[in-house]
Parts: structure tokens; sequence; C-alpha cells
């Protein structure tokens, strides 16, 4: 394959250093909020016989400028760094066990196939992947694990005649859209509700229609952007940079020179099926959910090269190409690292607990309704220093559940604007290293995204608002 082809799953350094140079303002801007920021911490107190989180103020603990500067490296000691490690992995054996696919003529074959296959059907094909992904994600908590789909999805639609943003989009929006909007997500809806003392997955009535309205909208944004590209293809925020790709797409490869192409067809179904095994598994057996990043990084590891030993690519050809992938993707470890940093920042600094506290004495003189509302916006603002849904429940929940008892929001809804506050977020904020790492395998800068996904984010903090008022007025429970 060209070194073009190979360049497919490489991301752009004038893309790179755009996104770093975003993350750097965040980390230095994290830093010093450690300055300005009361430093408090909430513990455990019982009271009335009941424990409760009581928030108090802490010696200060600004952080030197040397941690700042080196945050990066330094938010591999944190609390996330075993984490961090995982993902770093995960990045890169996905980079090269894409590579061996892609220089082994197998995803362009597969592209040709698939090409040809929906022909004339693209729209509808549009339609079943986005409901089957935000299923995925609503039921399942698929998010991340389907960020390496955005290697095939974009060609696949450079092919169709759309481009990257489509590409991207066809994936990551019904994903994330389909996970704020949960129906049975175990990892943020479920956390949430064992911590607030709820039965597990109640509450469908309500989520449900919110489920559908939000996967319509975003079906509706989606082939409108494309019937919009179709028409005028310079209207495209990467209709320049998808000119220069388009070209490298053709298969160089024709498929009789792949061996064996039924065999690694059906090698790479069953490893799909043993990924959707480990998904599916994570909520019924509590050790699949602790593993699966490592389970998905080893199938994608097994996938890549079992398929190209399959082709007839030859062992040594197979490993330069992983490991050459693998150096493709090294751009991602800078990102990932950058993006925890901020988060590493505001904890050692301890003021996330007073942001928090702050949110919440604001909350409690708004009354049920501005209540609710103003708590699915702090937990969007939440959620751009912690990333981590089950990792954000933990945190907020404990202290906004009783807070709602107060001033009279149900738990119920409490859980609810949890849920769309760091779901819905999850697509738009720069801190989620693994938004930006998609983004640049597709080629679209963080401002071409910002733009672009804005028009369907205020559309769904509306749809969210609306939903929150209902609950309050029908007491949620």
């Amino acid at each position: 394959m060209s070194e073009n082809s190979a360049d497919q799953i490489r991301i752009p350094m004038k893309m790179l250093a755009s996104t770093l140079i975003i993350l750097g303002i965040l980390v230095i801007g994290a830093g010093i909020a450690t300055y300005v920021i009361p430093a408090g911490q909430y513990t455990d107190a019982v009271r009335d016989g009941l424990t409760v989180k009581v928030y108090s103020q802490v010696d200060p603990a600004p952080v030197p400028i040397w941690k700042i500067a080196l945050a990066p490296i330094l938010s591999l000691t944190g609390k996330n760094g075993p984490k961090i490690i995982v993902l770093l992995l995960f990045i890169v054996f996905i980079g090269g066990s894409f590579s061996v696919m892609l220089k082994a003529g197998i995803i362009p074959e597969i592209l040709n196939r698939l090409t040809r296959m929906f022909a004339g059907r693209q729209i509808t094909l549009l339609v079943v992947t986005s409901v089957i992904f935000a299923l995925l994600g609503s039921c399942l908590g698929i998010l991340e694990e389907l960020l390496p789909l955005v290697v095939i999805m974009v060609p696949f639609a450079l092919r169709m005649g759309w481009d990257s943003v489509t590409g991207f989009a066809s994936v990551m929006l019904p994903l994330g859209f389909g996970f704020a909007s949960a129906m049975f997500n175990p990892f943020t809806l479920g956390t949430a509700q064992r911590l607030a003392d709820l039965p597990l997955f109640s509450g469908l009535f309500l989520r449900v229609p919110l489920f559908l309205i939000t996967v319509v909208v975003a079906i509706l944004y989606l082939v409108r952007y494309v019937r919009k590209i179709e028409k005028d293809p310079s209207a495209s925020p990467t209709h320049a940079i998808d000119e220069q790709v388009r070209p490298t797409l053709a298969p160089e490869k024709a498929s009789e020179e792949i061996k064996n192409l039924t065999a690694v067809i059906i090698y790479i179904l069953i490893c799909f099926a043993v990924l959707a095994a480990v998904v599916a598994g994570g909520p019924v057996v509590p050790l699949l959910q602790d593993l699966a990043f490592p389970l998905i990084m080893l199938i994608f590891l097994f996938m890549g090269i079992g398929s190209g030993l399959i082709a007839g690519t030859g062992v040594k050809r197979v490993f330069q190409y992983f490991f050459r992938g693998m150096g493709d993707f090294v751009g991602a470890i800078p990102i990932i690292l950058m993006a925890f940093s901020v988060g590493y920042l505001i904890d050692i600094g301890r003021v996330m607990d007073t942001i928090l506290f702050y949110l919440a004495q604001k909350m409690a003189g708004m009354g049920p309704h501005g209540g609710a509302v103003a708590l699915y916006f702090a937990q969007m603002v939440i959620n751009f220093f912690i990333p981590s849904g089950s990792g954000q429940a933990a945190l907020t929940i404990p202290i906004l559940a009783p807070l709602g008892d107060l001033i009279g929001i149900s738990r119920q809804t409490v859980v609810l604007a949890f849920q769309m506050g760091d779901g819905f977020s999850n697509m738009i904020w720069p801190t989620n290293a693994l938004l930006l790492i998609g983004l640049g395998l597709a080629r679209i800068t963080y401002k071409d995204w910002f733009k672009w996904i804005l028009p369907v984010q205020l559309v769904l903090m509306g749809v969210c608002i609306v939903f929150l008022l209902i609950a309050v007025s029908i007491n949620y429970a």
C-alpha cells in the first residue's frame, strides 16, 4: 500500500499541534485555579443516625509551577494513572492492528464490498447503523470501545461521496447521544441510581421517550447534513483535506490478490462477535466490566495480526505494519496525557470539592424547577474536569441527592440531570481525550467539530430542560 494510504490512520501534525495548544491553555488554567479557588473537601459525618457529606475548607494546596509544567507525566502517578496507561496501550495497539488491515489491503477490499452492497441505499444504512449505535450506547454504555470504527467509517463515508465529518459523526453521534439518553446504561445510570438508593434502572417511563426523541433529533440532523454535502461538497469543513485523501482510497490490491479473503472476513466477524460478548457481559459479570478495556485491546490485537496472516501478508510484513501503525498513533499519547492533566491538577489542588460546594449552594436557593435545571448545567461543568461518568457519579450523587431532598427535587430527577449533563457534554468538551483522538484520526479540527455539533447540542439542551421541568412537576420517582 502507498504511504498516502498508510497516512489514513495517522493524526496530522498540524491538527495535533492545534489540539495540544488548546489543551495546554486548559492545563495552565487548571493550575491557576488552584491559586484562586480555596481548597476544600467533603467528609462523611453522622447526623440523626444518617451518614451525610459535610464540606469544610482545608489548607491551601496551590500546585507549584514545575508540577503544572510536568502535569502530563505526573498525571500517571495520580488516581487515574492505571486507567491512563491502559488507554495509552489501547490506542497504540489499535493503531498497529488497523495498520495491518489497511496495508494488507483488507480494509480497502471490505470498503469496496460495502460500497457496492449499499449503492443507492446509503441513507438507509446511515439510519439503521445510527439506531444500532444509539441502542448500544443507551443499553450497554458503549462509547469509547467503538472509537476504532472511526478508522473504517471515515474512509467508507468518503467512498460514498460524503465527508469525514459524516464518517466520524455516524459512529460517535448516535453512540454519544444514546449514552447520554440512557435507558439501561450500567456505568452512569446504574452507578448513579445505586448511589442515590434507587432501584436499578427504575424510572424507565420517562427515559424511554427521552431516548426516542434524542435519536430522532440526531438522525434528522445527520441526514440533513448529508443531503447538504451531497448537493454542495464544498460546504464541508473538511472538504479540502477530504479531496486530498479520497484518491488514496482506491484499493491497490484486487480481491483475488488477497489470499483467503472469505476466511479473513469470517475471522474478523468472529472477533467482533467476541467483542460484543465482552461488552454485553460487562453489566452481568463484574470481572468482565473491570477488564473490558484490556480485553477489547487484545481482541483488536488478534484481529489485526490474525487477519494479516490469514490474508497471506507474511509474518515479517505483518509485524512491520503493526509496529509502524503503533508509531502512527504515538501522536495520541500527548493528547491523552494533556487531557487528563486538567483533572489531575484540579484534584491535587483540592479545589474540585469547593467547586461542587459552591454549585450546590447556588442551587439550594433556586427552588425545585430552577434547581433541577441548575443541577443539569452543574454536571456539565463538572464533566469538564472529570470526564468519567462513574467517577463523576461517585463524587456528586452522594452530595446532590440529599440536597435534592431538601429543595424538593426527587432523587430520580437528580440522577436524570446527572445522566444528561454528563452524557451530552462528552461530545463537546476538549478534556475528553478520546473525542480529540477520534477527531484527529478523522482529520477534523476541534474548532470545526464544535461549530458543527453546537446546533444539535443546543436543540437537545432544550429537550433536556423540558424533561427536567416535567420530572419536577410530576415528582419523577
